[in-house]
Formats: structure tokens, sequence, C-alpha cells
């Protein structure tokens, strides 16, 4: 298990690492530790290494706890983050953030381990995510964020239903096996998979997507797609 620790006082990182490790051992759970004494420095190590857990400090110079949380969920929705700080001033901006925790300091030990149980246990939750490759490094994609998927040159652009789109250093043919009728998806053409529940209508030969995309249906593929995607909207 990765998780960051980021905050500007070395002695808050090293109690809070402290605790961590104590947390670890009676789980029984093997950490790797990354600490960050600012925002930027937790950022790209972020896109290289995907951490599993995030603790933050909201009140640092420069770039705060919450410019940084922000920067976060620009491309990454998914990963957990933790706040821990000696305000309360910024508890409702992290809903804002999809915050998975708000403490307050000094770190009461109980809370902390309890909020660190609730995220072991989401662990064990089966994530319907993607790990993606882009230029800027590695993203996890929500599946059932995505529109449809489109193969162009020697890669795979995402359109997301939030009207993104996310340019992916993959193979199709890899990204097909993940976005398969058992997950809600059809590849419709040679270049197209779509989201089947995002279509909002259909011909033999074209799709409209809830975002008033139009994605063409192969000929030979408006059968087959036709009956995966009624079974799909009567499950």
């Amino acid at each position: 298990m990765k998780i960051a620790v980021c905050d500007d006082e070395k002695l808050f990182i090293d109690s809070t690492c402290a605790l961590l490790k104590q947390w670890a051992g009676e789980h029984n759970t093997s950490l790797t530790l990354f600490r960050f004494s600012n925002g930027d420095d937790l950022i790209d190590m972020h896109w290289k290494e995907c951490m599993d857990l995030i603790i933050l400090d909201v009140i640092m110079p420069l770039f705060n706890g919450m410019d940084t949380a922000r920067e976060l969920r620009c491309r990454d929705e998914t990963v957990p983050i933790i706040f821990l700080t000696s305000s309360r001033e910024y508890a409702v901006d992290s809903y804002d953030v999809k915050a998975f925790g708000y403490l307050l300091k000094p770190v009461d030990e109980k809370k902390l381990f309890s909020v660190l149980d609730d995220f072991q246990k989401t662990l064990n939750l089966p994530k319907n995510t993607f790990t993606a490759q882009t230029g800027d490094g590695f993203l996890q994609i929500m599946v059932s964020d995505v529109d449809y998927l489109e193969a162009q040159n020697k890669q795979v652009l995402f359109h997301m239903s939030d009207g993104r789109m996310i340019a992916v250093h993959e193979l199709f043919s890899r990204c097909a096996e993940k976005f398969s009728p058992e997950n809600g998806f059809y590849r419709c053409h040679r270049s197209y998979i779509v989201n089947l529940s995002r279509i909002k209508q259909f011909t033999k030969s074209e799709i409209t997507t809830f975002s008033h995309a139009l994605i063409p249906i192969s000929r030979n593929s408006y059968a087959a797609f036709r009956e995966t995607y009624f079974q799909h909207m009567f499950e």
C-alpha cells in the first residue's frame, strides 16, 4: 500500500508516519510511505507512482492543500484524500474535492485509525477503473464516466461524459478487453467502443450519445449491437 503524507512541518510528517506504521503493524499491512513538504512535489510523484492514499495538510504556504487537491482531482477523481489540519474552516470545501476524511490536528490516534480502517475496507471492494498511461503519467479512469472510446493513430481517445477528452497511450484491443459488453460497452465499429448506458438513440448506421456525439456503426455490427443494447437495457 502506497501512502503519501504532505505537510510543510517535518515534525508533523514524522508523527503521522509513525502512526501509519503503527496502524499497518496492527493490521499486518505492508506500507510504502512517501513524504512531501509541498503540493507540487506530491502531484509530480503521484502521476508516476499512483498513490493508494494521500494524507494532506490544508494550510501550507504558496500552494495550499485545498489547491493541491483540486489539481489532483483534475486528472484523478478516485484517489482517496484525507485532510489533516488545525482549522475547521475548510471542512465544507473538502466536500468539493470528494475528501475521504477531514481530521483536526493534533491527530487523534483513534480517529485516524478509524478512517484508515474505513479506507482499507474500500480496497476490498471491486473497483471498476482503468489504469491509463497518458503523456503526463498514469491516470485512474472511472469506467462509468466514459462516454465512448475512439482509436486514433497510435493512441486511444477517451471521451468522458463531462466533456473531457483524454489521450491514452494504449492498444485499442486491450481497451476492448476492459470496455466489453460484460462491463456495459460495445465495439460498434473497428475504431469505436460506446458506453451502452450513454446512448440516447441509434439508427442502423449511427449512434447518438447523451453528450450529442455521433458514432458510426459498421454494417456487420448492427444486428449484434442492437441485441446487446436491448439486453443491457432490460437487465
